[in-house]
């Protein structure tokens, strides 16, 4: 059976995750041209890497209009796509420039996300302030992060909030940041913990579930899940150049080249150890993209 990524020539469309194929196994990577022959069933289910969906497929080859290929389903900043590229959050160390990193994107499944932001030079305070239709708060604080306070009300799904903060200095505010927050329905976080629950259940390695666990988070844009579960898998001391990859991957999806760079770097260290010639080109890629982000005009919020 098919399952561990270095295992095949190709960054796979899918897993198929059920049984009723002639060829391929539950569990089973497919890439571009694998044939697919049904037996005893209708159909056989796949979990879509680019889309994070579960497809019924019959027999024949994945049909790319319904499952695109990785690099094709990508809509990252690029010198290629520079129609997906956005003026860059600003913020590097030593910066006077206020930039909300966490939570990493809009969209999450945490009612009460924790709220981190760089540090700004020349700052002797922060205030936190979360706005919606129904209810607001707003907390001084002299750190850069904030566990959402117990004490206030959480985030409901379907309602958009947004999550402010603030840089004094002598009083005055002189940087601040925004970024919006939407808790995903009850119905679609249902529908993406079967997913995940359905990949769980194949009994895959560890590695491998993680990475399948992060093409679902990504096609929801659940950044701030995927990130949070790829540094967790990276602080255990893994030696897989993949996880610090893709978190490079993710960070620069959110606009977070500073924190991408790092991680980028320990990929390529990894993968030149372990004669890993793909994620070694993965890397450097990723390395080139940092750099043509942080050549592109900062977003300069005027305080307000």
């Amino acid at each position: 059976m098919r399952v561990r990524r270095n295992q095949v020539h190709c960054d796979p469309l899918g897993r198929i995750i059920s049984k009723g194929n002639k060829h391929f196994e539950a569990g089973s990577l497919i890439c571009k041209g694998d044939t697919i022959e049904v037996v005893n069933s209708d159909y056989v289910e796949f979990l879509c890497f680019s889309s994070g969906n579960i497809l019924n497929l019959s027999s024949g080859t994945i049909p790319l209009d319904k499952c695109a290929e990785p690099d094709k389903a990508l809509s990252t900043c690029n010198p290629t796509n520079t129609n997906a590229c956005h003026i860059r959050k600003g913020g590097t160390e030593g910066s006077d420039e206020l930039t909300i990193i966490s939570p990493y994107s809009t969209s999450t499944l945490n009612s009460r996300p924790e709220i981190t932001w760089t540090a700004v030079k020349g700052a002797t305070s922060y205030k936190v302030k979360v706005k919606s239709y129904e209810f607001g708060w707003e907390k001084v604080v002299n750190q850069t992060r904030l566990a959402y306070p117990s004490y206030e009300k959480e985030f409901q799904p379907g309602t958009p909030y947004t999550i402010y903060v603030f840089a004094y200095k002598d009083g005055e505010v002189f940087s601040y940041d925004e970024t919006f927050v939407d808790v995903l329905s009850v119905a679609s976080q249902e529908q993406i913990a079967q997913k995940i629950k359905r990949i769980k259940d194949l009994g895959l390695p560890p590695d491998e579930t993680i990475q399948d666990v992060d093409a679902i988070y990504t096609a929801e844009n659940l950044l701030n899940e995927t990130i949070e579960m790829l540094k967790t898998a990276t602080a255990t001391g893994s030696l897989n150049p993949t996880f610090h990859r893709v978190l490079g991957d993710r960070y620069l999806k959110a606009k977070l080249p500073k924190e991408a760079k790092p991680e980028y770097i320990k990929a390529s260290e990894l993968a030149k150890s372990s004669n890993n010639s793909k994620e070694l080109q993965k890397a450097r890629s990723g390395l080139k993209l940092v750099e043509f982000y942080n050549q592109l005009p900062t977003r300069r919020n005027p305080p307000q």
